[in-house]
This record gives C-alpha cells, sequence and structure tokens, in this order.
C-alpha cells in the first residue's frame, strides 16, 4: 500500500512544476563543474559551473541528467554524460587507490563509445573522441596548472561544446535516443507488483531515501534485500518481491520530493526520532495546514495571512464539529489522505507508522482527540516571553511531556500515539504511565499532562471528566488532588513561594499513599490559615471543610493505583486553576 500510494503521487507531483519532479530515467543532480570541449574533441577548459545563492554564497546548480542517482556501494557505476571527475577525468585528489579511478574513467569512457554509433550525433562524437585520447597524466597536468579547481574535484559536472549555449545532454536527439532506447539485454523482466505491468524490466536496487533524521546522509533502502535468507524460489536481491525499474523510480522520487525537495517543509514534519511525511492524493488545503497544525499547534505564530486564515478554519471545524466544507477542501469525502512515520535502521528505513483516511474522516478524528484531551488551559493569555497555551495542542508537545529531552521519548511511542489519534482507537497506556513518572519525578502538573492524563482517562477508561472544576465530582481521588491544591495554596499565602514547599515535598507521597501524608499536613495547614486575615481566611477554611465532608468516614485511602493517581493530578490541577482564575462578582 505505501509504495503503490507513493507511485500514484509521482505523477501528481509531476504535473506540478514547483516540486521539480524528474520523469522516469532522470534525476536532478548537483553540478559543481563542466567540461568545454573544442569541436575536435581536445580540451578547452574546465569551468566551475556553481552558482550564487541569496547569500552571496557559491553552491553547486541543480540539472536534471540522465540517469538516476548512484546508490552507495554499487560498484564501479557510470553515470551517462556526466559524473564526478575520477568517471568522466581519471583524477581524484591525493588518490589512494588510483587503479580504481582509472577502471572507473574505463568504464565511462566504453560505455559511451559502445552507444556511439546508435546515438550518431556530432557533439557526442566530440564526447568520445576526448574520452578517447584523455588520460590520468593529462588530467593531473591540467589539475596541476589550474589549483583553483582542487574544491570542484567532489562534485559531479557534465560536457559542453565550446560556442554551445545547451550542454551536451540537453541535446534533442540524444534525450530522445535515451527515451526510447531498449532496455539492457540482461536485464530481469516480470510482472511489476505494483502497477500489475507484465514483463517489464524489475529494479535490482531500490532508490535511496534521503532526509530520513538519523539515517545515512548518503540515503538508506526502504526496499532492500542483502541476505540469503531473505531470498526465495530461487531469486536473489530484489526479485523476489518484483517492483518494476520504472515504478521503483516513481515512488523513489515522489518520496525524495517530500523529504527534501523544494515543498518538503510543507510535507514533512519530525517527532522524537520519526520523521513523517504527508500527503493529498490532490491538492488540498490540508496539505498546507497539516503540518502547522501537528509540529506547532493551535497557537503557531503563521506569518503568511492566507495561510493563518486556513489554520483557523481548520481549527473552528475541528472545535465545532462542522463539516468539512469547501472552505477547507472542495472535495473532504473524496480526497484521500495519507501519513507515513519512518526512522532509521541502519542502512534501511523502518516504517513506525502509515496512516489513510479521507480528509473527511481525518477532520472527524481530530475532533474526537480534541474533545477527549480538551481541558481549562493554564495559561489562557500570553504572559510576557510565555505564550498562551494552544486549545489545540501539537502532537509533539504531548510526545514532549513523557522525558526530560526528546533522545529520551521511547522510539515507539510516538507510533502508537499518532495511530491512536488518526484512528481513534485506546492512548498508548505507556503514554499515561510516563507522564505520571514526570510528575512524581518533577513535581509539574502543566496543560499538557492534564490534557494527556484526561485524555486517556476519558477515552481508556471511560472517565467522565470534567474541562473545568467540577464541585459535584465526589471520587475520592479528585477530592484529594483539590484538597492537596488547597493547602499548597494556603502556605503560600501565609509564607510566600518557598524552595521547597508542600508541593516539593509531598505530592508523589501524597499522590500515591495519601493516608500516610494528609493527616501531617492537615496538622501544619492550621498554623498557615491562623496567618491570613479576615474574609481570606473564612473562605479557605470553609473550602478545606467542603472538601473533607465529602471524602468517605473511613478516611484517606492507603494507596492509589495508577488510574487514581492521574485523576489526583486532575483534581490538583483543576482547583490550582480555579484559585488564579479571576471570579466574575457582577451579580
Amino acid at each position: 500500500m505505501i509504495l503503490n500510494a507513493l507511485n500514484d503521487l509521482y505523477s501528481r507531483l509531476a504535473d506540478d512544476s514547483s516540486y521539480e519532479i524528474a520523469k522516469p530515467g532522470y534525476s536532478p543532480q548537483n553540478i559543481s563543474f563542466r567540461v568545454v570541449l573544442r569541436p575536435d574533441g581536445s580540451l578547452f577548459a574546465i569551468q566551475d559551473a556553481r552558482i550564487r545563492d541569496d547569500k552571496g554564497k557559491l553552491r553547486a546548480d541543480k540539472q536534471l541528467v540522465l540517469g538516476e542517482a548512484k546508490p552507495s556501494g554499487s560498484g564501479i557505476n557510470p553515470g551517462f554524460l556526466w559524473d564526478n571527475f575520477a568517471y568522466m577525468l581519471s583524477y581524484k585528489k591525493d588518490d589512494p587507490k588510483p587503479e580504481r579511478t582509472e577502471k572507473s574513467f574505463h568504464a565511462f569512457r566504453d560505455a559511451h563509445l559502445k552507444v556511439e554509433q546508435t546515438i550518431n550525433h556530432k557533439q557526442f562524437s566530440t564526447v568520445c573522441r576526448f574520452l578517447e585520447n584523455w588520460s590520468a597524466e593529462l588530467a593531473a597536468q591540467y589539475i596541476a596548472e589550474h589549483p583553483e579547481l582542487d574544491e570542484l574535484t567532489t562534485g559531479f559536472g557534465i560536457f559542453s561544446i565550446q560556442g554551445e549555449t545547451k550542454s551536451v545532454n540537453e541535446q534533442y536527439e540524444i534525450l530522445s535516443w535515451w527515451d526510447n532506447r531498449e532496455p539492457a539485454s540482461d536485464a530481469t523482466t516480470g510482472q511489476c507488483l505494483i502497477t500489475g505491468a507484465e514483463s517489464v524490466p524489475i529494479a535490482r536496487l531500490h532508490p535511496k531515501i534521503k532526509s530520513v533524521a538519523g539515517a545515512q546522509s548518503s540515503g538508506a533502502s526502504l526496499v532492500s534485500f542483502n541476505a540469503k535468507a531473505y531470498e526465495s524460489y530461487g531469486k536473489d536481491q530484489s526479485f523476489n518481491a518484483p517492483v518494476s525499474e520504472k515504478a521503483a523510480f516513481q515512488y523513489g522520487t515522489a518520496l525524495n520530493s517530500l523529504l527534501n525537495g523544494p515543498k518538503s517543509t510543507k510535507h514533512r514534519i519530525r517527532i522524537g526520532d520519526t520523521t513523517c511525511v504527508f500527503w493529498t492524493d490532490k491538492p488540498s488545503v490540508i496539505e498546507d495546514v497539516f503540518g502547522i497544525f501537528a509540529s506547532e499547534g493551535s497557537n503557531a505564530q503563521v506569518q503568511d495571512e492566507n495561510l493563518r486564515s486556513k489554520v483557523e478554519i481548520l481549527l473552528k471545524q475541528i472545535q465545532l464539529g462542522a463539516k468539512a466544507s469547501s472552505q477547507l477542501d472542495e472535495d473532504p469525502e473524496q480526497t484521500r489522505f495519507f501519513l507515513l512515520g519512518l526512522a532509521p535502521n541502519a542502512a534501511r528505513l523502518s516504517v513506525r507508522f502509515f496512516h489513510q483516511s479521507t480528509v473527511a474522516e481525518l477532520l472527524a478524528k481530530l475532533r474526537a482527540h480534541h474533545q477527549d484531551i480538551n481541558i481549562v488551559r493554564e495559561w489562557d493569555t500570553p504572559k510576557g516571553k510565555r505564550l498562551a497555551d494552544p486549545e489545540f495542542p501539537a502532537y509533539w508537545q504531548l510526545l514532549s511531556q513523557t522525558a526530560r529531552v526528546a533522545d529520551e521519548i521511547p522510539p515507539l511511542l510516538g507510533g502508537a500515539l499518532m495511530r491512536a489519534i488518526l484512528e481513534n482507537t485506546h492512548y498508548p497506556e505507556a503514554l499515561y504511565a510516563a507522564v505520571l513518572r514526570r510528575i512524581r519525578a518533577d513535581r509539574t502538573i502543566n496543560y499538557y499532562r492534564a490534557a494527556i492524563i484526561k485524555g486517556v482517562l476519558t477515552r481508556n477508561h471511560k472517565q467522565t471528566i470534567s474541562v473545568m472544576l467540577d464541585t459535584e465530582n465526589k471520587e475520592p481521588a479528585y477530592l484529594l488532588g483539590r484538597l492537596f491544591a488547597t493547602l499548597e495554596k494556603t502556605q503560600t499565602d501565609a509564607l510566600g513561594e518557598l524552595n521547597a514547599g508542600l508541593r516539593e515535598k509531598f505530592y508523589s507521597s501524597a499522590s500515591a499513599t495519601p493516608a500516610s501524608v494528609f493527616p501531617r499536613i492537615l496538622r501544619t495547614y492550621q498554623h498557615h490559615l491562623a496567618k491570613l486575615s479576615g474574609g481570606q481566611k473564612v473562605n479557605r477554611e470553609r473550602l478545606v471543610q467542603d472538601i473533607l465532608a465529602d471524602i468517605p468516614a473511613s478516611g484517606f485511602p492507603t494507596n492509589l493505583n495508577l488510574k487514581s493517581q492521574g485523576i489526583f493530578a486532575l483534581g490538583y490541577y483543576h482547583q490550582r486553576k480555579d484559585f488564579f482564575t479571576k471570579k466574575d462578582t457582577s451579580n
């Protein structure tokens, strides 16, 4: 399904010039130099082909060349009318293996001479004459005379003819031959598992996928076979899972475009160790806003006014449950949405998750998620440099609450959480347990942690949790959380902010073994209460007594299980938020 969806995506991206998609048999390459030849095939010059970017820095010029990108470790594999110094000129700076460089040049030369008569083009023959007469000695001599070329020797180059405006690889006749050439006689043919096409050349090696965080910089394989254990029916390498060369090129090109193409920032997000790409089967507003929405939340500082408007429309439809309309997408019931999560695995890629649905289904699932985690915000307005808490927390903001730093987030937790959100299934219990561990470690119950706890208890355990303080909730754990927050606030009002107050000293034990803690802190509460004055003292004592009145006559529980500890945290969070919420006294 993944390869099929990416193969279908290729056609859509190829029709959109802004994605700069190469057609089958071609690839974009970073060109750093140009070998300029005289019409007789002698060398005129090796020129710097780099261009200056917006900052004035020289960088390689991305150009479309004949042939696909060469995977690393593919042996001697010459390009066609393009390659590096070793293949094109038999030269490598400080070469530790000159014999291999010479073999590379000979392979490049022989591959071109072999098809010279078939192509029968004047400029191509000029290149062949150059290759016949060139040598490693001439290359070394030329580079010695032009030391400024040293920094280009690791890049890719192309051929040009003196006085011609187009490079050799851009000539119409050569391009026409390339597009219509016969497959190699030794190519393995079969039926493609993706397209169903029969008797087509089967890809021996699949494309390298680049820009997956943590994977090899040269690229990693999504499909790869490298051992006898993965071979069957006498078919080695990838021939036992046949994908045509065309389909392999198309799915690889489409995926690489999403990961590192000119619009990759729109399609790619990073969550923990997982690199996620998303797309729709037709142009959709969801493609524009989902990345912002998933990675930055509803308080994202979007500069583009049009994009900000789209984000606001999406949030409104999620919050209000409005049926997806033409404001968001013309046909949300039919537009397909795809999300793919990839993680590094040595020279290969692991698929953490793959989700597909319609845009309308996606909106419904996001709304269900929003309803489950919806809780009063700790900071509903900005204060100083602190941003307001988002109405809809981003996925990564929830996941980050499970560990001190991103590197410590359990690798499989991200995929499990994403599946729960997009498929409206139970949230992973590991998420809940991890958040409680973090609360015990740093005694912090913030908006995101409260939202996670509420979401898990609501969806997984069918608990009814209110968005704001619920004074009618008689759950013992909830009451104890409220009581602890009230005792802490009384201490703060009496003594001011302390380096180690009740929360720092007693929260962990109070939420796990209340009977061993509350009698003690209730005694100190009397001392703190005595320091309050007037109506504040009366109101605080009334609140404490109201809470205690609903605690079972049997007294404080000996211990609270994990579920009850989460309810305790919500009672604490709700009560503290209520303390710092301005009350309406107009009535």
